[in-house]
């Protein structure tokens, strides 16, 4: 009698494409983005530059929607696009969706809330990737327009993907250890979200966070007093093992 086939097959990744929209006056690191390790999605081909053709439109030197959508490329590969840009967006968003999955991010003013917080400005994109991600699942593999009545995000600030963010400044919790809520977990599977999907991206994301010598200064700013102590005891063990060393060393010499 045959064996039965396993059951455990591996998930088909939702391919991505991302592209830059104007000049990027940030130090954001192409390689790192394109390099991104992840189950759920991928990033297709290489990050394309486009231009910006036409000036801003609005009455705060802000482009409209109508004006990014008529610069977004219509055709591209992949399943849904995202571009990165530096001009501020309608309503002073940070991000808007547009017809065709496409959709475009900016860096205005964000970099400078994540530069101050020591977050890498690469953090807001994968933040981004993933929770677009489930949004394109959560909607039959399409991603709804602006137009349509949604609510995936939440004006409470609690450090998840789906944080509405209207307060700028709050993005720093969901650049550095993001997670995805009780209360958004429970979304994403009344809305047929599969389980391992959403398990694997609260597993990813937790190499989404800040440089390792920052991480450091954060412990020490949050426990000084414990780090005073653990650099005592480290001067007197190195001392202790250094006059050790040069006592042998001094030893053999003789």
């Amino acid at each position: 009698m045959p064996h039965a086939k396993s059951q455990h097959t591996k998930m088909s990744k939702v391919k991505i494409k991302l592209i830059i929209l104007g000049q990027l006056p940030v130090d954001l690191d192409k390689l790192k983005l394109s390099n991104w390790k992840s189950e759920v999605f991928e990033i297709v081909g290489q990050i394309d530059n486009y231009s910006i053709v036409n000036n801003a439109d609005g009455l705060s030197w802000e482009f409209s929607d109508e004006n990014i959508e008529e610069q977004l490329p219509e055709n591209y590969d992949g399943d849904f696009l995202i571009a990165m840009t530096h001009v501020p967006l309608e309503n002073n968003y940070y991000a808007r969706r547009f017809a065709n999955n496409r959709i475009c991010m900016t860096f205005y003013e964000m970099a400078d809330i994540l530069n101050i917080n020591n977050i890498p400005i690469e953090n807001l994109v994968y933040r981004l990737l993933y929770s677009y991600t489930l949004i394109y699942k959560r909607h039959g593999n399409r991603m709804p327009s602006r137009d349509e009545i949604t609510s995936f995000t939440h004006d409470e600030t609690r450090g998840c993907l789906f944080d509405m963010n209207g307060i700028k400044s709050d993005v720093v919790y969901s650049t550095n250890n993001p997670i995805i809520c009780d209360q958004c977990v429970q979304k994403l599977t009344a809305e047929k979200v599969p389980l391992n999907i959403i398990s694997e991206i609260k597993e990813e994301l937790k190499s989404v966070k800040k440089g390792i010598y920052y991480r450091l200064a954060d412990l020490i700013k949050k426990y000084p007093v414990w780090a005073i102590l653990l650099s005592t005891i480290s001067a007197f063990i190195i001392g202790t093992l250094g006059s050790l060393i040069a006592t042998i060393i001094w030893e053999k010499l003789i």
